[in-house]
């Protein structure tokens, strides 16, 4: 039985009649030994899993566990911060309690844990009986309603001008259009460099920047939600970065990456454009927390070069410590023309990664489209570009990908002789 369901009074209702409890638990504690004393006090409740001593970290791994209380050590030590993986977690999920462990010896830990704001203080000097008692509370005191977990899809440029910006407008907005009739709703968030391209492709002004997003990362509800981000005509959320990028120094990455865990909640989709975003650290730590990442990348040299570093670069944060999972990367071939005599399934053997995506060479097509305030989308739904998006859209609304013409151009269309002999070549010298 999963007590994510229960409301007030069932996990003591099932207790009662003898039924074992599943919840789930995460702890953050740089103790290992606090694991299997936790774990004991819980017996028979659910499994004690252990999460990283990481602000984003965590907030990735609470999105993705679910879990029904996040216990974080306040143990002292100089190296470790639980207050500020405390208010990471309330920030982004609200909804889970935080309970502190510590001591009642001294009163410090105590204190940190209430300035943090979680929901109870548990002595690990006392009764293991009180473990219990407060995660029960705290479980039927869980609303019956769980929010929904939107999905999160970050868009990544080999380098500026392979066409991200024009990608994440264009599959945005149809996603949007794809979900209307089953009330699903997609966000836009333009985080990438030069800043709010997709506010002047999409011809809707942001009045709602992402640094003023993250400062009111406390006050979010459906109320502010749908009435502070500024909307497309399709109903596309958006916000962008601020015109003055210096407002960047004022946000913590950890804080961006859980404003965005946090809009899982009013979004069942968010596409963020990281297209040309110069900070490769605040990248691999977004990518962590994105169910999915792709990289786009335009059928030339440079531009492999660059792809292979930075998908060298993304991929070193599964080596760390405070990695929570393995990410999910694939690779989509922008302005291809099979003319360029480039390979794009030999492009995406070499990155190592899936090829999800080839759209065609529509630079024409597409800056008409700019030119009259509207998205290629719009103006010319039989476009080859906007029938390559399809697959794309399928892929992230989770339907079945559409066969024939609109299917993955095949390995036959993609030329590779050129890169098979160039490729290696420019590799060796980066």
């Amino acid at each position: 039985m999963n007590t994510q369901g229960f409301g007030p009074g069932k996990a003591a209702a099932a207790a009662a009649a003898g039924e074992p409890l599943t919840a789930r638990f995460l702890l953050a504690s740089p103790e290992p030994s606090r694991q299997a004393w936790l774990q004991q006090a819980l017996t028979n409740t659910g499994a004690v899993k252990i999460a990283p001593c990481d602000a984003v970290a965590l907030v990735t791994r609470i999105a993705e566990c679910a879990p029904a209380i996040v216990f974080i050590d306040f143990t002292e030590r100089a190296d470790y911060h639980a207050a500020a993986l405390a208010e990471a977690a309330r920030d982004a999920f609200p909804n889970v309690p935080v309970v502190a462990l510590g001591t009642l010896a001294t009163p410090a830990p105590a204190l940190a844990a209430l300035r943090a704001g979680v929901r109870d203080f548990i002595d690990t000097g006392g009764h293991p009986g009180s473990v219990l008692t407060v995660a029960r509370r705290l479980i039927d005191e869980r609303p019956e309603h769980v929010p929904k977990r939107g999905k999160l899809t970050v868009l990544l440029g080999a380098r500026i001008g392979v066409g991200v910006s024009t990608l994440a407008a264009n599959l945005a907005v149809s996603l949007q259009r794809r979900g209307q009739s089953a009330r699903r709703a997609t966000a836009l968030l333009d985080l990438g460099l030069p800043a709010a391209d997709s506010a002047l492709l999409l011809d809707t002004r942001s009045e709602l920047h992402f640094v003023d997003a993250v400062r009111n990362l406390r006050r979010f509800d459906e109320t502010f939600v749908h009435t502070a981000f500024a909307r497309h005509a399709s109903g596309l959320a958006l916000t962008a970065l601020p015109a003055d990028l210096a407002e960047l120094r004022a946000i913590s990455f950890a804080t961006a990456v859980s404003t965005l865990n946090r809009l899982r909640a009013y979004f069942d989709h968010q596409i963020v454009d990281l297209g040309g975003f110069s900070n490769p650290d605040f990248v691999a730590q977004v990518v962590q927390a994105a169910d999915e990442t792709w990289l786009v990348c335009d059928p030339n040299v440079v531009s492999a070069v660059s792809a292979v570093t930075l998908v060298e670069h993304v991929r070193g944060g599964e080596q760390t410590e405070t990695a929570a999972r393995k990410i999910s990367l694939g690779l989509v071939v922008n302005k291809f023309d099979a003319a360029l005599n480039f390979g794009a399934d030999q492009l995406a053997a070499r990155l190592g990664l899936p090829l999800i995506g080839i759209l065609p060479e529509r630079a024409q097509a597409l800056g008409r489209a700019v030119n009259q305030g509207s998205l290629l989308a719009d103006t010319a739904p039989r476009d080859p570009y906007v029938r390559a998006l399809l697959p794309l859209v399928a892929r992230l609304a989770d339907e079945p990908a559409p066969a024939g013409r609109h299917a993955l151009p095949k390995a036959t269309e993609s030329p590779a002789a050129g890169l098979a002999q160039l490729l290696p070549t420019f590799l060796r010298r980066s």
